[in-house]
Parts: structure tokens; sequence; C-alpha cells
């Protein structure tokens, strides 16, 4: 029997390879495939793998799992003397078998048409050789998750197309050319099928999903018909949107796509040392014209560390990407690699860098490990603050006065990601009061207080904002007026201006208002009567 292996990073997460594989050979020879996550204890994975007595074990290796599979392997073989492990995926594609003491094949490259040669030989009787294969057509992958249960706890992921037209130094996508494309009444078929199954998330892994416009619309719109509550994952690249893209996507039901979008640096001589082709300014207006409708969940991308770009170069790159204020930003690291361009020019920029997985950069001539370290300590603050919307209007009011990248410096230095909501919401006040980022403490205090309680029960808010006994008895009085099963479990606020109307329009409307926090907040003005 061969047993196709995958280790996960997480347990939501699914392995579209191993499916193939599966799919392409059962007919051919006996097989089945598992899939694990490197959360689960080695002794259980390598239960399950033992107690099937395969006589071929296939694992695909990735940078999160390859010190997973390097214990496994060691388990499988000593365990199952005489089982052939075949080792594939992007960890491996530049070792060799002296790197992998208890691997018997090495498969580079796609593993479709390996496997097929494999079982046919298998079945056959034949002895087998490792031969130079043709990238597998793409007409003939069966569909991976066929005659499977659908978890709604899982992320799926699904290709229309392989390959990349770009050659990005730090990807190794940039290798695989040419670009091919699965027929539309395959992709169209395939994809409805998740949507009839009212998957939660369905993830393209398209290296660039928009390389062909018309090809990329049709799918949108196909999306835009089929989909119920299924949202769709794609990775674009925003100097190849048009208007006619972006009015597909910008005419979409809110929240159906998640946009990827990898900007990477705002600085020309770095894009240009990694050859990321980059025109900025289309970039710009692009990103811009998606923000405007919000239809779409946008997701930016930017890598530390690479050529070039010092300290303070990143900073402003930083500020020029927070400034979209799309939903998400993604501070990542640069990682180096095996099989890279920029991995081979260690030596010209000066890298220093981790010799085992992720192989995360250290140094480089241009910014040093103590700017790296300082780098991380604000993506924590960026993805428990920005990304998480805590502090959501706070933020927005202290950047149009102050640099994004400034202030989570500054605050790096003074709060601590690691701890619980309640006492991590307690330091960022504290900070922002002795810092005196917002000079007017009211609009501090109203502020604050409104970010905790869109997503806070009001025992979070720090002491300081907590509502005196004669703004308890205005609440009330509130509550009476409206109908008695309106709220169940509201969480209700009482501020002295509109909060969003001074954030949008810049004006402070010095009236109370009472805002119910109910998905999206709504308010009601105070009379005066009320107030007095």
């Amino acid at each position: 029997m061969l047993l196709f292996l995958a280790i996960n990073s997480k347990y939501i997460h699914t392995n579209i390879a191993v499916r193939y594989f599966y799919h392409l050979c059962k007919e051919l020879y006996p097989c089945e495939f598992l899939e694990f996550n490197i959360n689960q204890g080695i002794e259980d994975v390598l239960f399950e793998v033992v107690k099937r007595k395969p006589r071929y074990v296939a694992i695909s290796t990735y940078i999160w799992n390859v010190q997973f599979v390097r214990m496994l392997t060691e388990g499988i073989k000593k365990l199952l003397k005489d089982t052939v492990i075949i080792l594939g995926g992007p960890e491996v594609c530049s070792d060799t078998l002296e790197d992998w003491e208890y691997a018997d094949f090495i498969v580079r490259g796609e593993g479709e048409s390996f496997f097929v040669d494999f079982c046919n030989s298998l079945s056959r009787g034949d002895e087998f050789f490792l031969k130079d294969y043709q990238q597998f057509d793409l007409e003939q992958l069966p569909f991976p998750y066929r005659d499977e249960k659908m978890d709604q706890n899982k992320v799926y992921y699904y290709e229309t197309s392989r390959g990349c037209p770009f050659r990005c130094s730090y990807c190794l996508s940039s290798v695989d050319k040419p670009v091919r494309f699965s027929p539309l009444d395959k992709v169209f078929e395939e994809i409805r099928f998740f949507f009839d199954k009212d998957i939660k998330l369905l993830k393209f892994v398209d290296r660039t999903f928009n390389i062909k416009k018309e090809r990329a619309i049709e799918i949108i719109e196909f999306c835009k018909r089929y989909s119920k509550n299924t949202q769709v994952h794609l990775e674009i690249e925003p100097s190849l949107l048009d208007e006619d893209i972006i009015k597909s996507l910008n005419t979409s039901r809110d929240g159906l796509f998640r946009l990827e979008i990898g900007i990477q640096s705002f600085k020309r001589d770095t894009l240009k040392a990694i050859e990321r082709v980059s025109d900025l300014e289309r970039i710009d207006r692009n990103i811009k014209k998606l923000m405007e409708e919000k239809k779409c969940l946008i997701h930016l991308d930017l890598i530390a560390g690479l050529p070039y770009e010092n300290f303070e170069g990143f900073k402003e790159s930083l500020d020029k990407t927070i400034f979209y204020f799309a939903d998400e930003v993604q501070l990542g690291f640069l990682k180096m690699l095996k099989g890279t361009g920029i991995r081979d020019e260690a030596d010209l920029y000066g890298y220093e860098y981790q010799s085992f997985p992720p192989y995360e950069v250290i140094s480089n001539r241009f910014i040093s490990y103590e700017e790296l370290y300082r780098l991380k300590r604000m993506e924590a603050l960026i993805d428990r603050l920005y990304n998480r919307k805590n502090l959501f209007w706070t933020l927005r009011y202290i950047f149009k006065r102050y640099p994004p990248s400034n202030f989570f410096e500054s605050l790096s230095y003074q709060v601590d990601c690691g701890k619980n909501p309640k006492d991590f919401l307690n330091d960022l006040y504290n900070y922002l009061t002795s810092s005196r980022l917002i000079e007017d403490y009211d609009i501090l205090k109203n502020l604050f207080r409104f970010d905790v309680l869109s997503i806070y029960p009001e025992d979070y808010l720090p002491l300081d904002l907590r509502y005196s006994p004669r703004d308890k008895d205005i609440i009330k009085a509130f509550k009476k007026t409206q109908l008695k099963d309106f709220y169940r479990n509201p969480r209700l606020g009482l501020f002295d201006f509109d909060i969003e109307r001074l954030i949008t329009e810049g004006i402070l409307d010095k009236e109370r208002y009472i805002y119910v926090f109910d998905g999206k907040p709504f308010k009601f003005q105070v009379s005066r009567r009320d107030n007095s």
C-alpha cells in the first residue's frame, strides 16, 4: 500500500497535493491519504502510520513541517525497515538523499507525473527509475475533494493555474514557468461544488490570480452569482488591475472576496534588486479604488529585510501601507528559501540568516538585528491592534496627527502584547494618557471607550473610563424607551460627541449620544432633558 501523508501547519488547513495524488493513483495501485498537523504529537502520527504497515510512504514537505518530517521519517524507517520513503514539496526541491538519512526518493517539482509513473511500474511489477517528467496537464487533474464530507471549520484550497509570470528573487514561484491554466468549464464545475456545500472559506492558490484579465473577471462573476455564504480568497497583483476588474470586484456583495495584495516595498531600488517590476503609481491608484467601495476585504503585505531598505526606509513603506486603511496589514520578514535567487545573492547584500527553517533573515548590510527585532515587536502590535480592530477609531484619530510607524515603534517599548486583553487595554490607555498623543483628554476618553465597547464588555474599560452613577441612570432611562425585546444583551455606551463624525469629517459635535453595539454600531442623540 502507498500512503500519502500530509502534515499541515494547523488543523483547519487541508492539503491539496496528497488529494491529487490519491485520486490519480487509486485505480493503479492500492493507496490512501492521511492528514495531520504539526500541533499533534509525533508519537500519535507515527502510530497511525505504522499500524497501517504501508509499503511506501510519500510525504509533502514544507518549511513549517520539515523538522516534524525528519523525526517522523526516522521513526517510520526504524519501525518499518522495508518501507520506502518518498519526499516531495518545496522544502526538498534543492536537497539530495545525503541530506535525508531515512529517505529513499526525492521528487523535485510537480509530483503528479512521478506518482502516476511510479504506481504504473508497481502494478506491472517493473523496476522503477526516476525520470525527467513533463509538466502535468491541468485539464487532467482530478477534483481533489471528490466524495469528501466537507468540514465547515476547515479552509479549502483550490487552484485554477500554476506558475508565475514574475521573477521576484525571494519567491520559489518565480522558477515555475510558464503559467498554465485549467479549462474554465472545469473550474466552474468544481468551485460550484464548494458553493453548493456552503463552506466558509475557499482559498485560490494561484500565484497571480489576475494574470489574465478576462478569465479573472469570468471567475469573479461566477463567484458572485453562485456563492451564498462562502468567502473567496484571491492573491492579486495590484499593477495588473484595471477599471474593468476593479468594477467587477467592487460590485460584489460585502465580504465575498478577500484580496491578498503583495506590495512588499515602496522603495524603487529595493524592488529593482529583487527583480520585482512594480508601477508604484498604478498600484497606489488601484488600491485606493478598491478601498473606495469597501466591498472586498483587503490584506496588504510588506516584507522587512529586503536589499537597500533600512529601518527608516521600511517605516516609510509601512506608513504608506497603513494609510490605505485596508482591513489587514501583514508585516512579514524575508525568508531565504532554498532555490531562490535572493539566497544565492546572500553574500552580495551581507545577509545573515537562520540555517534552519524558516531561514529568516537576522541582518544584512542595510538593517541590523536590533532593528529587525524592533520591527517584530511592532508587527505584533499591528496584528493585535490594527488587524483585530482594537482601537479602530482611536488609531485613525492618532494617525492623522502622528506617523503610524512612529506610534507603533514608541508603543513597542511600553506595551507587552502577550498580556490578556483587559491588562493589555489598561496598559494602552496608560500609555496614551501619559504620551499626550491625543492632547484633548475628552477626545481620548470617548474614543478609547468607544473602541473598547465595540468589542468587549464594559468591565474591560480602564477604571478612569467606567461610567458614573449619573451616566448609568441616563443609559437605564434610554433602555426603558426601547421595545422590551429590542436589545437582548446589548452593549451600550454614552458619549460626549458623535464619534464617527469626528473621525470622518473632523467635526466635534458636542452633543451627547448613546451608541448601541450590535454588530455595526448605531447611535441615538440624548435629549437635553435626559442630560440634565
